[in-house]
């Protein structure tokens, strides 16, 4: 009798740009993640600096509405975090530059 294997699937790899204040606190511009989802992605990031959680969320655990993000150069107005990523897949986040 031949046993049944379930194949495990890898994550996505996708290519991250980082912009602004994301780029400070990360002190990259690009990096390569595995990532299965968009909160996968945003997970990773926050793993490497905490600091990075609230360029993303509020003091209530909700996505903040200025950071845009693009999957693909398309919006993704609001970001839907549960977003399945595939291989190749390009994810610009841009913080909101303020200033005056």
């Amino acid at each position: 009798m031949q046993s049944k294997r379930k194949r495990v699937q890898a994550a996505a790899k996708v290519k991250v740009r980082l912009f602004h204040e994301l780029r400070a606190i990360l002190g990259q511009s690009e990096m390569e993640l595995e990532a299965d989802t968009l909160n996968d992605v945003v997970n990773s990031l926050i793993s490497k600096d905490q600091s990075v959680r609230s360029i993303f969320f509020d003091a209530n655990g909700r996505v903040r509405s200025y950071t845009m993000v693009y999957i693909n150069n398309a919006s993704q107005n609001p970001p839907e975090l549960a977003r399945k990523l595939n291989d190749g897949d390009l994810i610009l986040l841009v913080p909101t530059a303020a200033g005056g």
